[in-house]
């Protein structure tokens, strides 16, 4: 199955890579009076643009569309090469979104104002590029550029203990990408002694004929780094620390974008580079994804710190999209990137909503709360509507992905499906939990925190924006995903064709 390439009349796709970049330059020119709304106009604009790219895009036939290609380092086979077919498109639409959504958040930020924007800006940038990159040394340096802005926003504008977290996030992620680089430089060095041809474009080496040993080696090598990124268990335990001291908007990126970078590896690199390696690990990630599913829904329902909770929560949907991935069938892959879409739109939404806790009460502690939904009306609302999602509810974002994810694993391993999908009952525990200590229990207020809630205000206008996107499309993905399937069909048809065809 051989791609063709529609190339772009106009560069749209580095212009959304340049724009956050020069606005950044900007906000760093001028005084922080003009950051807030420079960086909520750019990355308003990239949404548009990301937003017409899906509209206008060409679900029919698999092909790369608005593709740009320039020479970079010829004589080493470096090219900066960029397009999008439907998985990258929608990883790009959903990193507009976070953005624009966290931008119109931070309105309330004082400290360090020019710093903090100009670290979203760059870290925006570098998602973009991570997503419509086709060459890999390009795909590379958006990677790891990706990792400094993150750890300045947790490191400075984070909590407590934002100097353990925002290192430990390093170091982890850091770790992960070494392997991710071997790994390439492997295949390039392959495929140029086994076909006399120097090129880190991703087609090149997406026809390497490699022996099984190797592609064995080389599923491990990615495997690693993506794996770090999701986070897989037992890669996991810097996303807690890390969620639980980045400020909010830090979360929301953490959640909605850098998570779903490791998950769009496995679908994007491992299943079609390493089909045989994919099928002989397929045992191994249904395992580690059930745990992941199990172990982390089980710590989730024992958290009493809200973000802890999100948390693990977010580790163990990642799960989901593991088991779906390496189902290596249409309904999995179709399941597991709807489920990276909704967990974008539901986890942004609960940490938006945990900010919004810690600003009026000032703690992500459960026993502090409660009682809340008399006093904050829409706030409750956008909340339980985030949790229904989250939890699966038919009808909203998270059952469409997660069915589809549990029908491609039944197909292969019935026993996989029926622990995943049992353990469901336990992430509608551990979110309805969440909703009703933070949001009833009136009864339980002592007078002096009621008199303390009845001054409370319900969601400012910044706030609400923030919310509605999030909550709109978790909606219109549950009630009509026969769209969103339609539009990544071909991509997944194309991920497996090795798979498969062999």
């Amino acid at each position: 199955m051989t791609p063709t390439f529609e190339t772009a009349s106009f560069p749209i796709l580095s212009v959304s890579i340049l724009i956050p970049f020069v606005a950044a330059l900007i906000v760093f020119a001028l005084n922080e009076k003009v950051a807030k709304p420079i960086s909520i106009v750019a990355s308003g604009i990239v949404l548009a643009i990301s937003s017409y790219l899906m509209l206008v895009y060409d679900p029919k036939d698999y092909k790369i569309q608005f593709y740009e290609k320039y020479e970079w380092i010829p004589q080493f086979g470096i090219s900066y090469e960029v397009g999008v077919d439907a998985l990258s498109l929608t990883m790009v639409w959903l990193t507009a979104l976070a953005f624009f959504v966290s931008f119109i958040w931070s309105t309330n930020i004082q400290n360090r104002v020019k710093e903090y924007f100009i670290s979203f800006l760059i870290l925006e940038a570098a998602c973009i590029g991570v997503f419509v990159a086709w060459d890999l040394v390009a795909f590379y340096v958006f990677w790891e550029v990706m990792l400094i802005p993150m750890f300045l926003i947790i490191g400075i504008w984070g909590y407590a203990e934002r100097l353990y977290a925002a290192t430990k996030f390093f170091i982890y992620t850091f770790f992960g990408s070494l392997f991710l680089l071997i790994g390439v430089v492997g295949m390039y060095i392959y495929n140029f002694y086994s076909n006399k041809v120097l090129s880190t474009s991703y087609f090149d080496l997406l026809n390497v004929d490699l022996p099984h040993n190797l592609e064995i080696v080389f599923f491990l090598l990615l495997a690693l780094g993506f794996a770090v990124k999701v986070p897989m268990w037992p890669f996991h335990t810097w996303l807690p620390a890390a969620h639980v001291q980045a400020p909010t908007a830090g979360s929301v990126i953490l959640a909605a974008v850098l998570l779903k970078m490791g998950t769009y590896g496995f679908v994007r690199f491992n299943l079609p580079w390493f089909p045989e390696a994919s099928k002989v690990f397929m045992p191994v990630m249904f395992t580690l994804g059930v745990i992941a599913i199990i172990y982390t829904a089980m710590m989730a329902i024992a958290q009493t710190h809200i973000k802890r909770l999100i948390a693990y929560s977010s580790v163990s949907h990642m799960g989901f999209v593991t088991i779906g991935t390496f189902a290596l069938n249409m309904e999995g892959v179709n399941g597991a990137i709807i489920t990276m879409i909704s967990h974008g739109l539901t986890s942004g939404a609960l940490f938006l909503a945990a900010g919004f806790i810690y600003e009026r009460l000032h703690s992500y502690e459960m026993k502090d709360l409660g009682g809340m939904a008399k006093f904050v009306p829409v706030f409750a609302t956008l909340f339980m509507i985030s949790v229904m999602a989250s939890a699966g509810l038919p009808g909203l974002s998270g059952f469409v992905g997660e069915f589809l994810a549990l029908l491609g694993t039944f197909k292969v391993s019935i026993l996989t499906a029926v622990l995943a999908g049992l353990s469901l009952v336990v992430g509608a525990a551990y979110t309805l939990w969440l909703y009703k200590k933070t949001m009833f229990e009136e009864e339980l207020l002592s007078e002096e925190r009621l008199k303390e809630y009845s001054h409370i205000k319900d969601l400012n206008s910044a706030e609400l924006w923030s919310f509605l996107p999030l909550v709109i499309f978790m909606f219109v993905i549950g009630t009509y995903p026969n769209w969103w399937v339609n539009l990544i069909n071909s991509t997944s048809a194309f991920v497996l064709h090795k798979i498969v065809g062999g």
